[in-house]
């Protein structure tokens, strides 16, 4: 008899769970898919979409919504494109994503993905070109709380803000919880302006330190400049002087050997005709 009961019980766990699986992903009915649409990004509560609610996760990421997926042959799991196949899509359409990582849950695949951008102010930039895109295609996230994704497999996107981050019941929610902080444009404005500014107070040091250090060795130049100036001053002035002193033995050696010579030949004058 517990044989029996487990069994049933796992009978109905199993049916429960492949019901589950064929509502999220494979309903056709219109009705099953806004619910799970409503379900997924506001919980319980019903949320009105409100740009003036919105506060971006940084660093900056995008949530795309309506991937097909397909169940896999054993029928226990989803399977749906790849987070690099998705990049390669978004790239294609001239977005910049640096990566794309699918969302699976208990059932595989969830049909839905986070599309990371650049931390910086370029890969803001491209996120909000990114949000843009899909709302003027009528493909943001307003039109998918509207139901859009009924009638429409085509993918649905926006900028990751507060409530996909706090009242999302799904694991993009928890995704967005543990890797990602809520930041208002004017506040990533504000700490990086404040970065901006202590680079610059670092870089004012170190451009100090250095005009310093070139300061010193200017005066150590100037100084060892002077000193070889002196040197050169006085080897000219020994140099000039021995020349001087070398010439003058040189005029007076020569001046005693002309006389020598012409001592010479008047003595040889007077004694040749002596001799005769």
């Amino acid at each position: 008899m517990g044989v029996k009961k487990t069994q049933q019980k796992e009978g109905s766990l199993l049916d429960w769970r492949c019901s589950l699986l064929t509502n999220r992903n494979f309903s056709t009915d219109t009705d099953s898919k806004r619910s799970k649409a409503l379900a997924s990004f506001t919980g319980d509560i019903p949320l009105a979409y409100d740009d003036q609610f919105e506060k971006p996760v940084w660093s900056w990421k995008g949530i795309l919504v309506n991937i097909p997926t397909k169940m896999r042959h054993d029928g226990l799991c989803c399977t749906g494109e790849s987070g690099p196949q998705l990049k390669d899509e978004l790239i294609r359409r001239g977005f910049n994503p640096i990566r794309v990582r699918t969302v699976w849950d208990c059932f595989g695949h969830s049909g839905t993905g986070i599309v990371e951008f650049n931390r910086h102010w370029n890969g803001l930039n491209d996120a909000l070109l990114f949000k843009k895109a899909y709302q003027e295609d009528g493909h943001g996230k307003k039109d998918w709380l509207s139901g859009g994704g009924a009638a429409d497999s085509s993918l649905y996107a926006w900028l990751a803000n507060t409530d996909d981050c706090y009242r999302a019941a799904n694991y993009i929610g928890e995704y967005l919880g543990k890797m990602g902080d809520l930041k208002s444009i004017s506040r990533f404005a504000e700490e990086e302006a404040s970065k901006d500014h202590k680079l610059v107070v670092r870089l004012n040091v170190i451009s100090e330190n250095i005009q310093s250090r070139l300061r010193m060795l200017d005066e150590k130049i100037s100084k060892t400049s002077i000193k070889l100036k002196c040197e050169t001053e006085e080897k000219d002035k020994i140099l000039h002087g021995y020349n001087q002193d070398l010439t003058g033995r040189q005029q007076r050696s020569t001046a005693h050997f002309n006389r020598i010579f012409s001592d010479l030949g008047k003595f040889s004058s007077f004694l040749l005709p002596n001799l005769t």
